[in-house]
């Protein structure tokens, strides 16, 4: 499938007290640390292509339980997504990233190679109710800040 340009998804994942990164490859990121995440495909929902990026990039699978913000810009938006552990363990996809691993909390906050989009991603979701996603039928997501509708 193509992807969409303009669509794309991030995700913050926390395991016990620890969040997953990958160590970028390429662009204004090349040899940083930074949460996972890509392109929409076509016709694919963003709570859809968020689990299939992050098992792409890094073999952990997640559950998306909220979105923590969401980056409008010109050239498109960036929509990210507060995931819940599944299971596995992190390993570079060899392309998009170099490094996969859950890095310390505290750790992350202090090192300058961890790009300051994950930083402040990060104090929102230890801080911070996600806004959560209400199926509405039709392939349509509704995001809400009370899921008791």
């Amino acid at each position: 499938m193509e992807d969409n340009v303009f669509a794309n998804v991030g995700g913050i994942v926390l395991r016990d007290d620890k969040i997953l990164l990958v160590r970028h490859t390429y662009g204004s990121a090349a040899g940083k640390l930074l949460n996972p995440g890509g392109r929409l495909q076509q016709g694919e929902l963003p709570n859809e292509a968020i689990k299939r990026e992050i098992l792409e990039e890094t073999g952990i699978e997640v559950n998306p339980i909220g979105m923590l913000s969401i980056r409008c810009s010109l050239d498109g938006w960036y929509m990210v997504f507060l995931c819940e552990y599944i299971s596995g363990e992190p390993g570079s996809d060899g392309f998009e990233n170099s490094e996969a691993l859950f890095m310390d909390c505290d750790e992350l906050l202090k090192r300058e190679d961890v790009t300051d989009t994950v930083k402040t991603l990060l104090k929102i979701a230890l801080t911070k109710k996600p806004i959560v996603p209400v199926d509405t039928g039709k392939n349509r997501l509704l995001f809400v800040a009370n899921e008791n509708l």
